[in-house]
């Protein structure tokens, strides 16, 4: 009977059989979701100018209205979900810039978030709204889980480099993209604990019949 059961439980729950999660955060092939937020896949938006990628966002009924260009705040929430319940050097938001290795995460692979750049590193670019001496900052990824964070790292106009119009088009780089997600209720969820009840009731009916024999 459980058996049987499986396939509805998979439907009601919306299971993903690809989905990857490291940390608290989960990438399911076109987003990256997690800690209350949603992020755009690393190479989803990869080979973007940061004028496309802001035209994007302002988009009406665009793919990614509601979305914004991720600024330090948002870079250090996205690297403290993605280490978890883990240290790491780079995730604390206090109002100065940081430059260096935040830490090794267990599980990266090259592109297991959506793979730009190159074979053995994806990155992702930032506004570095907490660094006076420079517009924009970027993260790094290492193939086997060493990130770094520069949030002293270029202009708008020089990140356009690594764009499908630069001179690097052929190692893109994307802007990170975020919005807040609204946590509630899951009704999938829901139908199938009904599910699950069901079963256990029917459990319990054959359970009281092998008892009667």
């Amino acid at each position: 009977m459980f058996k049987k059961l499986l396939p509805i439980l998979f439907l009601f729950t919306g299971f993903q059989a690809n989905a990857v999660l490291i940390g608290n955060l989960t990438y399911d092939g076109t987003y990256i979701s997690g800690d209350g937020r949603t992020y755009v896949g690393l190479d989803t938006i990869a080979g973007f100018t940061y004028q496309e990628t802001l035209d994007a966002t302002q988009e009406m009924g665009g793919l990614y209205e509601g979305f914004r260009i991720a600024n330090t705040a948002d870079a250090d929430y996205f690297i403290g979900s993605l280490f978890g319940a883990n240290p790491d050097n780079c995730s604390l938001v206090d109002g100065t810039a940081s430059v260096g290795l935040c830490g090794q995460v267990t599980g990266w692979v090259d592109g297991i978030f959506g793979g730009n750049y190159s074979s053995t590193s994806d990155y992702f670019f930032f506004i570095a709204d907490e660094a006076p001496n420079s517009e924009m900052g970027h993260v790094v990824f290492g193939v086997t889980g060493f990130i770094g964070m520069n949030e002293e790292s270029n202009s708008f106009t020089g990140s356009d480099d690594w764009s499908a119009i630069g001179v690097n088009k052929y190692e893109p780089i994307s802007w990170l993209l975020v919005k807040n997600t609204v946590v509630s209720a899951n009704e999938p969820s829901i139908l199938a604990l009904m599910v699950l009840g069901i079963f256990g009731i029917g459990f319990a009916r054959e359970d009281v019949n092998l008892n009667t024999l």
